[in-house]
C-alpha cells in the first residue's frame, strides 16, 4: 500500500469514528478492486464523514463506486497538497478528476 499507514479501516460510521483522526493529513477511499478517491483535509475524520454521508461534492462518485475501506497518513498543512497530488498520480483513483 502506498500510504505510510499500511492499515485499512472500514468506510462506515463506526469505522470512521474509531480510526480516523481529527488531524491534518491525506486519506484514500477504496474497495477491493480499486482506489476510489484520494483527498486531504485539516480534519480527516470530519471530511470522511462528509463523504460517507453524501455531504461533499465528491460523494456521488465515491458512493457510486461502493467504497468499503479507507486509509490515511498524518501530515502537516504545508505538505498535504503535495502528498495528495503524488498519491493521485500514483494510484489513479476513479473519482479524482
Amino acid at each position: 500500500m502506498p500510504f505510510a499507514n499500511a492499515s485499512g479501516y472500514p468506510f462506515t460510521e463506526s469505522g470512521i469514528a474509531t480510526y480516523a483522526p481529527r488531524a491534518s493529513g491525506v486519506y484514500g477511499i477504496y474497495n477491493s478492486g480499486k482506489w476510489i478517491y484520494i483527498g486531504e483535509s485539516q480534519d480527516m475524520e470530519a471530511r470522511l464523514f462528509a463523504h460517507l454521508r453524501g455531504e461533499s461534492e465528491q460523494s456521488p462518485c465515491i458512493l457510486r463506486n461502493n467504497p468499503t475501506s479507507f486509509t490515511f497518513e498524518r501530515c502537516d498543512a504545508a505538505k498535504r497538497t503535495v502528498r495528495e497530488s503524488a498519491l493521485i498520480r500514483e494510484l489513479s483513483p476513479s473519482c479524482n478528476y
